[in-house]
């Protein structure tokens, strides 16, 4: 049995070795007696490594004579005896320990490739077959294990050489007895086999034991008898005892030893388990009667025998670590490799080597060559040429049309013989093929012979042409045998591809042939191993895979393994390396691998391929990779990696609740054989890294224990607390001294907790598996320091053990540190994909600090681990860098600071309802409690929805909002400044004798009562957030004060629907109409209105259509039934009182001085307080005062809320900080009305706000002047400035929602009827009284009044559908009037109409053009009448 053949640079030198011309070796006993004198068995090993070294150029010619010129030409030498093809199945199984072995021996690193940038020029430098030695090893067992086969003639010897011993008595007659010419022995119940080949007879001439004339002799008589193809053959030169070989010394050279040393020792290793696996096949299959035909068989299926089960599931419990097939093998190894050296060619000389070489060429060149060249010539003569002619093509197409598709069995053509074998395939006993003599088959010879001389143009015309014989003849396998050729030749030729497309169709016709027809998937895998190697030594990468993927079948896992992993590698190797694609072929290949019980291989594989994956969130092909070096680390012994593995898996969401169960049982037996290995406490050491149960570091949080749970959303809560801070700060409300303090305190974002104070730590864990799991021993690993400084964040020990501490009470579940009590939980059991929040305290003994650095638990009561804490702060987004980076703020929050004994504030709300109607006003009650150790004072609260809410005075608990009150007042003072209605003070219990004020203290464990009123401002789900701040009555240099978080969800149903408008009023100017219709939403419930109060700085109200002298229709206008609606109009006028504070000019000043960059200290600080005047229209007997708690708070704050929505909608540029110091609260036109409602069935009270009503003339606030020179030189520091000042500007001069209306308005009066006798009297003439007044706060207007007749066609035009029949009439005396009206000035003019007959006339026809300044670009508005003023003229 021969070698598998070294790597050779050239993979077309490598083919053309493995396929080079099959010398048969049949040596007499003396001749083998001559070889044994060297230790070498056999002539035919003695000759088989000169078959590779042949020296010189051969230069064999083609078809039509011209010479070949061959370098490194060689042949293979084999024993007459040992031509059969081996058992596949033998082979198979050998390859699979090859394998494994050098997979064992390999020291190379495992390549981490993640992303293209990490394929290195050293890694694309070196060969594949170095990379993967175990490929090299296969590659050279598939070509080189060859036999005879029917199909193709490679393998059938060309020439046999004949070997006798000079020394033989009777030579012809022994020659007779080795090789019979007629019927060779390597021809029996082969009749495809050609027995016409060349006889080269040699003769061995030892020194030591015949002369050389005794030698001669024999030689020249043997020469006589068989012919000139003889050689006399001198070897084993070196003295010695003819009568004892062992008399010479056991020594040989080193050059003549290393000829054999190495092949020989592996060919007869490689034969030994061959026949060793075929004697343990053949144990269980049909005993061999000999034959070499081919049989193909599942090789996975025909080797379960001989591979390690793989288990799936919870079994892997029970599978043990495969380590004595490990400990034998490597025993053997170990074994082979301390085999005393054997001193091969120890009798021989360099010039006997010489000799051998010399006797090889000659054969070769002389002999071999020769008769395959005159063969050739002949079978084309002979066959091919006339194939090739007319005549065979029109004879082989009127066969193909007109004839049978089969020939009959004579000689010449297609027989059936019967065989059986171990390469028979299952069921099949019978084998078609060619006879040596027929036609075919002696074409397929002559193109097998052009190939093996390295004629591969002429081999492929021929393997064409007889590809078509096949073809049409059915006989697949020889079709499928030229299809191999016909790819192979092409890619031999040392000439660029025509198509790549044809031969890669070529290839893939013969492996589905093969596969598919022929059941034959060892010669499969031999033709894609041959394609493989002629595809890289073209570079043609890309094309790899997809031949190597062909035969991934599931016949071979141990083969489809090996391809996987060359495609894998493959696509590294492309122009463009495809990296995903390459990790997935390594996850497949480790796939095969694992089912071929190739753990190492496996394991590679797979950790290969998980280095692809690791930057990518692809989950399922994450677990699966995982899960699988788990499995394969385990069945190799590696049970720390299989750990790991194991525990990354127990998260995986997407198994089913059988395997994801399966995975926790896998992964705690393996942890516990882990341990016992280690002689580590499972219960103890911490196993870092454990992804049971999920916790997000993000949703951590540290309260004390008066915070509620359910208080989300951090980032408003967080914004809400600046705000109070600067509010607080810049009010006085926390001292200059720990101003800093306070500042450093919100920035850290620490919690701050006193001594002896819990501290909780809420932590979320989610069960993100199918099947429950037990946590148990659950308690905070917690680090303190005396500093209370900031600490930079520094590295948690995943490795923590569990900490050791005592109950500090049979009672408690606290347990004693010596810095803190931590609390411990004995066992939580989380059902299938439960989320639940745990709760832990650590209560602190000393000032400092305390750290939460994670979480110990022990999983399902067997693993103990540390999860440690890694929070984040808010993301940065300031710089460039941040912004182009994912750059996180520190956290602090899970640094806890402690302190010396504070206040503790806790909360409780009373009577809050959960549904109350719109504008419903409900009294609850803030319960304050001080669990702290010192003083509670400097309460302050923000809240979210300040119009919502009010806090009185405890005095004021359970007293009647809606009372009427003795002494009411019609005016009220206010400051008109605009403030923020979300930070209010809440009163505490003053010292003895003295009312609750905002200095108050509630001393430890007191608790004080205070009302909180809740009105329903706007429909909807609403959520207060509540923000408290309380400080400590004492100094305490560590904190300035406390905060303290609150929720109250409540929602506002609809109950009336309110819609209000305005009007001019046609009896007087600056007069106007309110209508306002109300709806009752409600279905059961009667609304009875029992109040409207007007608040404005100029304005009155009176009712028009409801007579508040008669109960009755008081009654019938304010009492709503359900889903009824009521309409009622009142008139509002300007007040006798009005406020003279004049806010728009302040305003107006405010933004000149902003826009001029006037310093602050020369700006008027703070608005004049203002005068509302009020006015109440009491439906019913009591009249509700405006002024007290918490009706004017409610009313301040709605305005405030409304005010600043107007202002935001219509400065959007201008920041809410500048708001206060530019606008006002109240202007002088505005109007809030108040409707106050009562519900007696319900004993609801409540009241509706309409804010926003301004009757005044609508003018841009600004109306000052704008320095362009002060604007030209303004130099500003920063470029965001000046952007900011030509955005206000903008906002000002060219704002579309501030738009100026005309400062003047008009009205006409006159009678609406006269009598007139037109007969005697003639024409009447009219009085007509027209009022201008100027209703601007300090516009001077230029006015230009028109009074047109009633033919100008720039006037109205009458509407022809107007009933009234619309008489014309003419104006008496001027009808041009001019003027100037100042701020607030009235003017009246007389103008007279003419009318010449009875009838309906309409007076009202002029035209009003108003200009504000002197100004050529100054504003000018134009006056027309929008209504007609008709007075009827009768005849008396």
């Amino acid at each position: 049995m021969e070698k598998p053949l070294p790597s050779y640079p050239s993979a077309r030198d490598f083919i053309a070795k493995t396929i080079s011309p099959v010398i048969a070796i049949a040596a007499s006993e003396d001749a083998e007696e001559l070889c044994r004198v060297n230790h070498i068995p056999s002539f035919a090993d003695f000759i088989k490594p000169f078959g590779d070294m042949i020296t010189g150029r051969i230069s064999p010619r083609d078809w039509q004579g011209v010479p070949i010129p061959i370098d490194n030409f060689s042949v293979r030498f084999k024993p007459i005896n040992k031509l059969d093809e081996p058992n596949h199945q033998a082979v198979m199984k050998f390859i699979q320990d090859e394998v494994k072995l050098k997979g064992d021996k390999f020291q190379g690193p495992i390549e981490e490739i993640k992303c293209r940038s990490d394929v290195s020029e050293g890694y694309l430098n070196t060969p594949l077959d170095e990379l993967t030695p175990w490929y090299g090893s296969f590659k050279n067992i598939m070509l080189s294990l060859r036999g005879i086969t029917e199909h193709e003639t490679f393998d059938h010897p060309v020439a046999t050489m004949i070997v006798i011993s000079s020394s033989n008595p009777d030579p012809v007659s022994t020659i007779m007895q080795l090789y019979n010419p007629n019927v060779p022995s390597f021809t029996i119940d082969k009749p495809y086999v050609d027995t016409n080949i060349l006889r080269y007879y040699v003769v061995l001439h030892d020194p030591n034991r015949t002369t050389l004339e005794q030698s001669t002799a024999v030689f020249e008589k043997l020469k006589r008898t068989v012919g000139l193809h003889c050689y006399l053959l001198q070897i084993n030169s070196n003295p010695r005892d003819p009568l004892d070989d062992d008399s010479i010394e056991d020594m040989s050279q080193d050059e003549i030893r290393a000829i054999w040393e190495h092949g020989l020792a592996e060919s007869y290793r490689i034969e030994s388990e061959l026949q060793t696996y075929a004697s343990s096949l053949d144990a269980t299959t049909t005993p061999s009667s000999g034959s070499g035909h081919t049989r193909s068989s599942s090789i996975a299926s025909n080797l379960s025998s001989l591979q390690a089960t793989v288990v799936h599931g919870t079994s892997i419990r029970s599978v043990p670590i495969d380590s004595t097939t490990e400990e034998t093998e490597t025993k053997q190894v170990q074994g082979v490799l301390e085999t005393p050296v054997i001193q091969y060619g120890r009798c021989m000389s360099p010039d006997d080597v010489d000799n051998v070489k010399n006797m090889v060429r000659e054969f070769v060149v002389q002999s071999m060559v020769p008769f395959m060249e005159r063969s050739i010539q002949h079978w084309n003569e002979q066959v091919a040429s006339a194939r090739r002619g007319l005549t065979g093509r029109l004879f082989g197409a009127s066969r193909r049309l007109f004839g049978s598709t089969n020939r009959s069995a004579t000689p010449q053509s297609v027989q059936t013989i019967a065989v059986q074998g171990p390469n028979v395939p299952i069921g099949s006993s019978t084998l078609t093929i060619y006879p040596y003599a027929a036609p075919e088959a002696q074409m397929r010879k002559l193109a097998d012979y052009a190939f093996m001389l390295h004629d591969y143009k002429f081999a492929h015309t021929i393997y064409d042409t007889v590809r078509r014989d096949y073809a049409t003849e059915k006989t697949y396998k020889y079709h499928a045998g030229t299809q191999e050729m016909l790819g192979t030749c092409l890619l031999m030729m040392n000439q660029p591809l025509t198509s790549k497309l044809d031969v890669d169709r070529h290839f893939e016709l013969a492996v589905q042939q093969y596969i598919g027809r022929c059941r034959a998937p060892f010669h499969a895998t031999r033709t894609t191993v041959m394609y493989y190697e002629l595809l890289k030594m073209r570079g043609m990468w890309k094309d790899v895979p997809t031949a190597l993927v062909r035969m991934t079948g599931e016949d071979s896992d141990l083969r489809s393994g090996l391809l996987l992993e060359q495609a894998a590698h493959c696509f590294l190797r492309a122009n463009k390396p495809m990296v995903r694609k390459y990790g997935f072929h390594l996850v497949m290949a480790g796939h095969r691998y694992g089912k071929a019980s190739q753990r190492l291989h496996a394991y590679r594989a797979y950790k290969m391929a998980s280095y692809v994956l690791a930057d990518h969130s692809w989950s399922v092909a994450k677990s699966h990779i995982q899960f699988a070096l788990g499995r394969q680390a385990y069945h190799l012994g590696r049970l720390e990696d299989a750990v790991t593995y194991f525990s990354n898996v127990l998260a995986d969401t997407k198994q089913t609740p059988q395997q994801q169960l399966a995975h926790i049982r896998e992964f705690l037996f393996i942890y516990k054989q882990y341990t016992i290995q280690q002689g580590i406490d499972p219960l103890k050491e911490s196993l870092p890294h454990l992804t049971l149960p999920v916790i997000e570091d993000k949703d951590i949080q540290v309260t004390l224990s008066n915070a509620q749970s359910n208080t989300t959303n951090p980032e408003e809560w967080a914004l809400m607390e600046i705000e109070l801070l600067e509010e607080c700060i810049k009010n006085g409300h926390i001292s200059s001294a720990k101003k800093a303090l306070a500042v450093q305190q919100q920035d850290d974002h620490r919690v701050v907790c006193a001594v002896g104070e819990p501290a909780i730590v809420h932590v979320e864990l989610h069960n993100p598996l199918q099947v429950a799991i037990t946590l148990s021993d659950v308690i905070l690993g917690c680090q303190y320091r005396k500093s209370t400084e900031v600490v930079e964040d520094q590295e948690v020990d995943a490795y923590q053990v569990m900490p050791e501490c005592k109950q500090s009470s049979e009672a408690s579940d606290l347990f004693d540190f010596e810095e803190f009590e931590l609390q411990k939980i004995s066992e939580i059991t989380l059902e299938p994909m439960e989320k639940r929040t745990i709760n832990l305290a650590m209560v602190p003994r000393h000032e400092g600090s305390v750290q939460v650095n994670g979480l110990h638990y022990t999983l399902n009561e067997l693993v103990h681990t540390f999860r440690p804490f890694h929070k984040k702060g808010k993301r940065l987004n300031k710089t460039k860098e941040e912004m182009m980076s994912v750059v996180h703020a520190p956290d602090r929050s899970l640094d806890i600071l402690v302190t010396s004994p504070m206040p503790l504030l806790d909360l409780n709300f009373h009577h809050v309802p959960e549904t109350i109607l719109s504008g419903e006003v409900v009294q609850t009650v803030l319960e304050i409690n001080n669990k702290g150790h010192k003083g509670l004072t400097g309460l302050r609260l923000k809240s979210s929805h300040p119009s919502f809410i009010c806090v009185g005075n405890p005095e004021e608990m359970d007293k009647d909002i809606y009372a009427s009150k003795s002494n009411t007042s019609t005016r009220l003072e206010l400051n008109n400044q605009l403030f923020d209605a979300s930070v209010i003070s809440i009163p505490l219990p003053g010292k003895k004798g003295e009312e609750s004020n905002e200095h108050g203290v509630v001393n430890p464990g007191e608790t004080t009562l205070v009302p909180l009123w809740v009105r329903g401002d706007r429909i909807g789900k609403h959520t207060f957030k509540f923000l408290f701040s309380y400080q400590s009555d004492e100094d305490n240099d560590m904190i300035a004060h406390r905060t303290l978080r609150y929720t109250v969800h409540v929602q506002v149903l609809p109950s009336l629907k309110i819609n209000a408008f305005t009007r001019p009023s046609t009896t007087a100017v600056n007069e106007y109409i309110l209508g306002i219709e109300i709806e009752n939403l409600q279905t059961v419930a009667n609304f009875d209105l029992t109040q409207l109060t007007a608040t404005s700085p100029m304005w009155t109200i009176a009712p028009l259509s409801i007579d508040l002298t008669s109960a009755q229709d008081v009654q019938e206008k304010t009492v709503i039934p359900p889903r009824q609606t009521t309409f009622a109009y009142y008139k509002i006028k300007k007040s006798d009182t009005m406020d003279t504070s004049c806010p728009e000019k302040w305003t107006s000043n405010a933004l000149g001085a902003l826009l001029n960059n006037v310093p602050e200290t020369k700006i008027k600080a703070k608005p004049p307080p203002i005068q509302l005047n009020l006015n109440k229209l009491s439906f019913r007997e009591n009249e509700i005062p405006f002024d007290i708690s918490p009706l004017k708070t409610f009313a301040l704050n709605s305005r405030m809320h409304w005010r600043q929505g107007n202002l935001e909608g219509q400065f959007p540029n201008i920041s809410h900080e500048r708001y206060g110091s530019l606008f006002t609260l109240y202007n002088s036109g505005d109007v809030d009305l108040t409707l106050y409602w009562d519900i007696p069935q319900m004993k609801r009270h409540g009241h509706h706000y309409i804010i926003g009503v301004n009757l005044g003339v609508q003018q841009n606030p600004f109306q000052g002047t704008l320095d362009t020179s002060s604007k030209a030189n303004t130099r500003t520091m920063f470029e965001a400035t000046a952007k900011e000042r030509a955005l206000l500007v903008n906002s000002l001069t060219r704002n579309r929602t501030l738009k100026d209306e005309s400062p003047i308005k008009l009205m006409v009066s006159c009678a609406d009827k006269l009598a007139h006798n037109f007969d005697q009297q003639g024409l009447l003439k009219v009085p007509i009284r027209i009022t201008l007044q100027n209703c601007s706060w300090n516009r001077t207007s230029k006015y230009t009044l028109e009074l047109l007749p009633w033919s100008d066609k720039s006037g109205k035009q009458i509407p022809s559908k107007n009933s009234l029949n619309i008489f014309p009439f003419h104006w008496t005396g001027s009808t041009v009037f001019t003027g100037t009206l100042k701020p607030d000035e009235k003017l009246s003019l007389d103008a007279f109409a003419t009318f010449q007959l009875p009838g309906v006339y309409d007076v009202n026809r002029w035209k009003l053009t108003v200009r504000t300044d002197d100004k050529e670009d100054s504003e000018v508005f134009v006056h027309q009448p929008s209504l007609p003023q008709l007075i009827t003229a009768i005849v008396v």
